[in-house]
């Protein structure tokens, strides 16, 4: 028995991935977290019939704080597990990885993997928690010392080592799908909430997305937003620019093949679809890198180290420029 818990949809994309590839018509369970239901939504092209069962937990202030008590169930029912596949290392999945005799994977999470990959080899940090009183009473099982002999399936470099083992996610399994996909003259942009995380100000995000626009010719480009952003919002922030703001239905490494096209190429400000749509459609692909300045404070660490990473992918990458602009 293998299980695979996965709380968005591009884990949820990555674990399919790793099933596909380990574990063909095996006996494999999938334990959905989600908190909105977008996030559901977005995940239905993946919840196909190759799974063995499927079960799904909201993820509330009241389930966040008795999952020690309401998971019972779901541990009696998949105490047989020998591989556990997880998209995040906290909470519930801690609670699985410390319950259950099984080898624990781990698979990625967008830029949120580029930190935790940095984070392995350091003895202290945010990644290593361990329960307090309240998890002890509670009977949550928090820890993530497990993390030390995990393994980890990944499109980043990160190397193996004597408890670590390391698998590159190459993308072989959807590859072998879109044989005879078709390109369009389209260009995408990859959106994501960057306002208070990468870019102070609306204004600092305007001038940015004014840059995106002349860097292709002024041409109109495809917007397309991540479930959690405001379309509403964004028409009004990008109004006077040839943007058209979409959403679209599952994650966008998915919608492609779906579609049965790909794009003539595709730009994002440091969306980790960046890297995985490059390995899965060789499309070109570029990064707007904005200034150190307009990044908030608790946010640069990350922010430069995700760029970092983007550039030794072979993400070509642009500097924004322009004054500090304050609202």
């Amino acid at each position: 028995m293998n299980l695979f818990i996965a709380s968005s949809p591009l884990q949820l994309f990555n674990c399919v991935e790793a099933r596909n590839r380990f574990h063909q018509n095996e006996d494999n369970h999938l334990l959905f977290i989600f908190k909105k239901a977008i996030d559901l939504e977005q995940a239905q092209p993946l919840l196909d019939e190759n799974w063995a069962s499927k079960a799904f937990f909201k993820w509330t202030a009241c389930s966040r704080l008795l999952y020690g008590f309401t998971l019972q169930p779901y541990l009696r029912r998949f105490k047989a597990t020998k591989n556990l596949y997880l998209g995040y290392p906290y909470n519930i999945r801690a609670h699985f990885a410390n319950t259950l005799d099984a080898r624990v994977w781990i698979v990625d999470d967008g830029n949120y993997s580029v930190w935790l990959v940095g984070q392995l080899d350091k003895h202290e940090g945010d990644i290593w928690r361990h329960p307090s009183v309240g998890d002890r009473l509670l009977r949550r099982q928090v820890s993530t010392d497990y993390l030390h002999h995990a393994g980890f399936f990944t499109t980043y470099p990160l190397t193996d080592s004597a408890e670590r083992e390391v698998i590159f996610n190459d993308f072989r399994g959807v590859r072998a799908e879109f044989k005879g996909l078709s390109q369009t003259e389209d260009v995408i942009f990859i959106g994501s909430p960057v306002i208070g995380t990468v870019v102070r100000t609306e204004s600092q995000f305007r001038v940015l997305m004014a840059q995106v626009s002349a860097y292709f010719n002024n041409r109109k480009i495809r917007y397309v937003a991540h479930r959690y952003e405001d379309l509403d919002r964004l028409r009004d922030m990008l109004e006077g620019l040839p943007f058209e703001v979409v959403r679209f239905s599952t994650l966008i490494e998915l919608q492609f093949l779906l579609d049965g096209r790909k794009p003539r190429a595709v730009a994002s400000v440091m969306s980790s679809a960046l890297v995985n749509l490059g390995l899965i459609y060789d499309i070109p692909m570029t990064a707007f890198r904005v200034p150190k300045s307009w990044i908030p404070e608790p946010r640069k660490d990350a922010v430069c180290m995700v760029y970092e990473q983007l550039a030794k992918d072979g993400v070509s990458m642009v500097p924004v420029t322009g004054p500090d602009l304050e609202e």
